[in-house]
């Protein structure tokens, strides 16, 4: 009731919107779904790069998928898109895969197969890429793969010719992968079909590591395919791959590709432009060219904002942060890094947001206050701890830098030692200018302790690195470094080419026109900056008249709402009397019911205790009888001894057992099985080999089976061994799922005559065993492989119980 009342009263209160950023970006309207593919696919590209590795390609995507609320395959379904639903997209897309893979089974013709590659497709793509997750993608992907065969269907058949290929990449073994994208490469050259062929190309290139030869011809192929046929859309997708491969293989080419990129996305209506501003403004930052880096990365921000993508703000921000930084520019380096990481500092997003702490880190040190920088890796490290390798070596790094700087010389080296060690476990190919830089940070450290030859092989490593031949700041920083090693062992020679060099790159990084330019810059910013505050001074007074003008109105709207809420209020009242009557009254026949209920249980128990104390009287008088008995009499009535026991058990079980409904096989068979070990007094000329799920049997189910199990038991011990020797044996096995079970009695002994597996039954054990698995419903198969086998498949009745329990629960809901 005062959960009501709330909602009323919150309803007659004026609302207030609070500005929180949340990881959730809208998509334009203009985007169909392959634009919205395209923007998954950029997104997640650019988290994964920028990540360096602490998010694998799959996690990202998954990432950006939930940013963007859309489905999770939707990156890597291009080559059988539909445009429709299929069969379990929505399961999967919940993450409900067992329910999705259970309608393989009842789905026919081209679904199913869209099924089978969308399940691949899920197990392939998650993240982590675990074992366990190949082998069920392998095992969909070999169903997709037989069955397009089969039905000679040459499209889900690529498909599968893709998916094995990616499969075995994923596995790291290539020379396995690269036939199958060959195969379909193959197929679409003698179908003609050219926009497959050109996916195939695309997928058969990434499948190949960084650097391999034959994987720019794959890409120079599918790009020239993609311009001959005007496929703008493909032609940006397979540039944003080559793009992504040369910043690693050849640097000195990335720039031209990126702004022919950037043309593509506005010639297709593809608005989301940051990606490609930042990636630009991160080159120009290594070339030194500190005002293209900001003015490119100034426009990442205003498309952020165009776009209202404002989940990876934090990402963008900083680069903007990190070039007015390179130029020496800390005020404004600041203002950025403030905006970068005013976002939720959430442990879930500590991929986005945690670089622009640690550039944080470093305005503090430039600002000459190290202990300020330690102080806050303190708290850092007490609040929000380094989730990934990354962090905690850039983390250490910083660490080492600012207690250099405050004069703590031997806790720099611990920092700058334990660096080393991560840095050498840290992936190579995610090694950027941020590990040059921090490399060159050792060295530098080294010459000021005099360890010149240690000092030497950090500052080489930049020169080694394919990033570090085009970083004009880090260039200069690296020679400036050799130059002072040269200096300081001698070596003048080597310390002046040096020199010359550092003066280079240091005149490309700080040159006059560059400085001029900046000032231009930040001139125009502050301009912008005051005429945004005169906006928004005359916004806030508009704000305040109306306001004003409001608050007369909602004087007398408060007036009659809160006469409406008593009004509501009684009415609550009264209903809430009504219902707590009701409730009263209901509870009290619940418990009548119940009382009902458990006094039926107790008869019920008692009559299944009667029924097996009579079962055992009649063991019992059977007993007597057979003392008088000899030959095959006595064998008949030891048999029919056998059979009541086997029934006897059963209502002893629902005796002793709090549930009277059903029976637990897993105790009740094993327990048979011995019995009749030590009532055909056996010993140890048989071995009994038993294997049966602990699955709750209803009544109706529970004795039909035991006297199968009775019959073919006694039927193997009686004529399956007509030569007692070693390794004879008997299996009894019932295996079960959620819907059906199947028992299976075999031995090893003579088998079964051949005119009883051609239909002629014969004796009162083996009719006993058809008419039984007839009553539940059963299909019987005998068999001779290697002795007896008598198999029996069933679909499990659900127990009496089970069906009163989620009749109740269906009534409770």
């Amino acid at each position: 009731m005062y959960r009501h009342i709330l909602f009323c009263w919150l309803l007659l209160l004026p609302c207030t919107v609070l500005n929180a950023q949340l990881l959730h970006n809208p998509i334009p309207p203009s985007y169909n779904k392959d634009m919205q593919r395209l923007l998954l696919l950029a997104t997640g590209n650019y988290l994964y790069a920028v990540s360096q590795g602490q998010l694998d390609r799959d996690s990202a995507m998954l990432f950006v998928t939930g940013t963007y609320k859309l489905s999770r395959l939707m990156p890597y379904n291009e080559g059988y898109k539909t445009g429709q639903d299929y069969p379990g997209q929505a399961l999967i897309d919940a993450g409900r895969i067992a329910e999705a893979a259970s309608l393989v089974n009842t789905v026919k013709g081209s679904p199913r197969l869209q099924l089978l590659a969308e399940l691949s497709n899920y197990y392939l793509h998650r993240p982590g890429s675990m074992p366990e997750d190949l082998a069920e993608a392998g095992r969909f992907i070999h169903l997709l793969q037989q069955e397009s065969e089969t039905a000679k269907d040459n499209f889900w058949l690529l498909q599968s010719y893709w998916l094995l290929g990616a499969l075995y990449a994923d596995q790291g073994d290539i020379p396995k992968s690269q036939p199958y994208f060959s195969q379909g490469v193959a197929r679409c050259r003698k179908s003609g079909d050219k926009r497959s062929l050109l996916l195939s190309l695309l997928y058969q290139a990434n499948g190949l590591p960084i650097g391999t030869p034959q994987k720019e011809t794959y890409f120079q192929e599918a790009l020239t395919l993609s311009r001959d046929n005007k496929w703008t859309m493909l032609q940006y997708w397979i540039m944003h791959h080559t793009i992504l491969e040369h910043f690693r293989t050849n640097p000195p080419v990335v720039e031209k590709e990126m702004m022919e990129a950037l043309a593509l996305e506005k010639e297709i209506g593809y608005l989301h432009h940051q990606y490609s501003y930042t990636n630009l403004s991160y080159v120009h930052g290594l070339r030194g060219d500190a005002i293209q880096g900001i003015k490119y990365a100034d426009l990442a921000v205003k498309a952020m904002e165009a776009t209202k993508d404002t989940a990876f703000s934090s990402l963008i921000c900083m680069r903007l942060s990190q070039m007015y930084g390179n130029a020496e520019e800390v005020e404004m380096a600041s203002k950025w890094n403030e905006r970068a990481i005013s976002v939720p500092l959430t442990k879930e997003t500590q991929i986005i947001w945690y670089k622009s702490f640690l550039d944080r880190l470093t305005l503090l040190r430039r600002r000459k206050t190290p202990e300020e920088a330690l102080k806050l890796i303190e708290k850092f490290n007490r609040e929000h701890p380094a989730e990934t390798m990354y962090n905690k070596m850039m983390l250490t790094i910083q660490a080492a830098g600012a207690y250099e700087e405050s004069g703590n010389m031997q806790k720099a080296l611990e920092s700058y030692l334990q660096f080393i060690e991560i840095a050498k476990k840290f992936p190579p190919q995610f090694a950027y200018a941020e590990t040059l830089t921090s490399y060159n940070a050792v060295a530098r450290f080294y010459l000021t302790t005099g360890n010149f030859a240690l000092a030497r092989k950090y500052t080489s490593l930049t020169l080694e690195h394919p990033i570090g031949k085009i970083s004009a700041p880090d260039l200069a920083r690296t020679y400036n470094l050799l130059y002072r090693i040269d200096s300081s062992t001698g070596d003048y020679l080597s310390a002046l080419k040096n020199m010359h060099q550092y003066m280079y790159y240091r005149d490309s990084v700080f040159s006059i026109s560059q400085r001029k330019a900046m000032d231009g810059l930040i001139i125009r910013y502050e301009t912008q900056k005051k005429d945004q505050d005169i906006r928004i001074l005359k916004q806030d007074t508009q704000l305040q008249k109306a306001k004003l003008s409001r608050s007369a109105t909602m004087a007398k709207i408060t007036l009659g709402g809160i006469a409406l809420l008593l009004i509501i209020v009684g009415l609550l009242y009264n209903q809430y009397r009504i219902k707590r009557k009701a409730s009263q009254e209901a509870l009290a026949r619940n418990e009548a019911l119940q009382q009902l209920v458990e006094e039926k249980e107790w008869l019920l128990r008692e009559v299944h205790h009667r029924v097996k104390n009579n079962l055992q009287t009649i063991v019992s008088l059977l007993e007597s009888q057979s003392a008088y008995l000899q030959n095959e009499a006595l064998l008949a009535i030891q048999e029919s001894q056998n059979r009541i026991y086997a029934m006897s058990l059963i209502h002893q079980k629902l005796y002793h057992d709090e549930n009277v409904s059903s029976v637990n096989m897993g105790v009740y068979l094993p327990e048979l099985v011995q019995y009749l070990r030590l009532s055909y007094n056996v010993k140890n000329n048989v071995l009994f080999n038993v294997q049966v799920h602990d699955v709750e049997l209803d009544v109706s189910q529970a004795i039909p089976l035991g006297l199968i199990v009775n019959e073919a038991v006694t039927n193997a011990i009686k004529y399956a061994f007509p030569v007692p020797q070693t390794g004879n044996s008997i299996s009894i096995s019932l295996l079960a799922d959620d819907e059906r079970a199947k028992l299976t009695i075999t031995d090893n002994g003579v088998g079964i005559p051949g005119d009883i597996l051609q239909g002629n039954v014969r004796g009162l054990g083996l009719k006993l065993i058809c008419g039984l698995a007839n009553d539940i419903e059963g299909e019987l198969l005998l068999k001779n492989n290697g002795g007896a086998s008598v198999t029996i498949s069933f679909e499990i009745s659900q127990p009496l119980h089970s069906v009163a329990g989620s009749n109740t629960a269906a009534t409770t809901a």
